[in-house]
């Protein structure tokens, strides 16, 4: 069975990519890594030093459109809608059986064997932020915001080489095109919002509530973190299988997360210790390097976009919308 695992990220983020990249091929043998860089290296690092790790800047997929796409979008906004078009890519030029994808800011701490026996069956695996709603209704994040931003993780997709999983992923690159923007008041929640769809629209999808997957902010009241007989649990039944380290501000260590305030390390103190050695090995694969650089991609014109609201603003009662940028 031919296993691929990708990831995307600009410059600024490649000491979390190797950090994630250590950690998977640790536990998951077999695996090809690609880390798909949104981003151009001219000259200020060497790809090498990524050995054994495939590294690509994204102009080399010749992806159609993009130069349009990177006109549209903040830096952020441009490495989620890079996510379909890789993963086509990739499909078409080394046809895995499987293929992962899996966010920069994640650290992996068991082998993906449950994940690979569900892409036996299924087609697509998704996991929920949450299978349990949250105790209080004031505390961020609340379930309405959720709600807005996607009740699935994009920061982790499993996919089958089926037709089902190529059509997924031509939908989904189609709405990445122009609609991988963060406007809540529109609706829009990057690419992750789209993926609220996919259990409606495509057959053999898997909502895979395993615990020890995607334990981040968005699920502490849920899930609690142990260490035992030498590994890391979840609720003490499940084994860790990977964190998402979303949100986690080295400047700031006491807070978990920046976008919540319902949780405080003072009752998740194993995991407070996982972030305080998980900086530790970030800032070894050169977090002070590699967070100083900007991305090519990040040019003034995102900037253009507030005005354009201000100004479809004033002309709505004309009948009349500019759609540019």
């Amino acid at each position: 069975m031919k296993k691929i695992v990708y990831t995307v990220c600009s410059a600024n983020h490649l000491a979390h990519c190797k950090t994630m990249a250590d950690s998977f091929v640790e536990f998951n043998s077999g695996y090809e890594l690609f880390i798909i860089l949104i981003d151009q290296v001219n000259e200020r690092f060497n790809l090498n030093s990524f050995s054994p790790y495939n590294i690509l800047e994204i102009s080399k997929l010749n992806i159609n459109d993009f130069d349009l796409m990177a006109s549209r979008y903040s830096v952020i906004e441009l490495n989620c809608a890079m996510k379909p078009f890789v993963a086509k890519w990739l499909f078409e030029q080394f046809h895995p059986d499987i293929l992962l994808y899996i966010d920069s800011d994640t650290w992996v701490f068991s082998p993906f064997s449950e994940v690979e026996k569900s892409l036996l069956e299924y087609d697509l695996v998704i996991t929920p932020h949450f299978t349990n709603a949250y105790p209080d209704n004031e505390l961020l994040p609340r379930e309405r915001d959720i709600l807005r931003s996607g009740l699935y993780n994009a920061g982790f997709l499993g996919m089958r080489n089926s037709a089902n999983t190529l059509d997924f992923l031509k939908w989904w690159a189609g709405h990445m095109k122009g609609e991988c923007y963060y406007n809540f008041a529109e609706g829009m929640g990057v690419d992750q919002i789209w993926i609220n769809l996919v259990p409606l629209l495509f057959k053999q999808v898997q909502i895979n509530q395993d615990p020890g997957l995607n334990v981040a902010y968005w699920n502490l009241h849920e899930r609690t973190l142990h260490f035992k007989d030498g590994l890391y649990w979840v609720n003490n039944n499940h084994p860790l299988v990977f964190l998402h380290i979303s949100g986690y501000q080295f400047n700031t260590p006491s807070i978990i997360s920046k976008h919540q305030n319902r949780y405080s390390f003072a009752d998740h103190r194993v995991l407070e210790e996982l972030f305080a050695i998980y900086t530790t090995k970030v800032k070894e694969n050169g977090y002070d390097f590699y967070s100083n650089l900007s991305c090519v991609y990040a040019i003034p014109k995102k900037k253009s976009r507030g005005i354009m609201k201000t100004l479809n603003q004033f002309i709505k009662p004309l009948g009349i919308k500019i759609t540019d940028l």
